[in-house]
């Protein structure tokens, strides 16, 4: 990191699932560590049903995005908790998610990502994982639904 930029910036992607929660407290905890800030990426492509759908259509979709956006509001609400001095920005959109997270990774320190894949083989880290780990400008960490804290140092490869 240069001296002209401000902070370090450490990116997680959210979706529904307990493994972001998991990921999102992993980050929160690593950007904690570092001094850095926390952004925090929901990108949903779920399409909205078409104009002449069934309101009943338009409605659950309405519901789903709504209760997606709680789940966000409280999961980052207590990162705030436990973190206070902790800066933390939102990005929500519409966009792929792959997109969305490989534009944010062009101003990241670091792109954290939840997984519920055993063991780390490749075959079961799906396509956004896999996409991101391939494409991003920034090194990526996947954290394991399992998972709760970064280790308290950095191992780094001995001296010679």
């Amino acid at each position: 990191m240069s001296a002209e930029t401000s902070r370090e910036r450490i990116v997680v992607g959210m979706d529904h699932r307990s493994e972001s929660r998991v990921a999102l407290g992993w980050a929160a905890a690593e950007a904690h560590r570092r001094g850095a800030d926390l952004v925090v990426v929901h990108a949903s492509d779920t399409l909205s049903p078409a104009p002449y759908a069934p309101v009943s259509r338009r409605a659950e979709a309405e519901r789903r995005r709504l209760s997606e956006r709680a789940a966000l509001d409280r999961a980052i609400a207590v990162v705030e908790e436990e973190y206070p001095d902790l800066s933390v920005r939102r990005y929500t959109s519409l966009e792929s998610p792959v997109k969305d997270l490989l534009r944010h990774t062009e101003a990241a320190d670091l792109l954290v990502l939840g997984s519920s894949a055993p063991g780390g083989a490749e075959a079961h880290l799906g396509p956004l994982l896999l996409a991101c780990l391939r494409h991003a400008r920034c090194p990526v960490v996947v954290v394991n639904g399992g998972t709760t804290a970064p280790p308290r140092r950095t191992l780094s490869a001995a001296h010679g």
